[in-house]
């Protein structure tokens, strides 16, 4: 799945957010797991 500019992504683990601000292919990772999309 491709990661979509402006869409917030959130670590389970320590809590850390990111926002997209260049799409691409391939998924995020922090602490060793894949990143959710954070719900609104």
């Amino acid at each position: 799945m491709a990661n979509q500019i402006g869409k917030k992504y959130t670590c389970k683990k320590c809590g850390a957010i990111y926002i997209v601000t260049k799409g691409g292919d391939g998924k995020l990772v922090c602490c060793g797991q894949p990143m959710e999309i954070k719900k609104q």
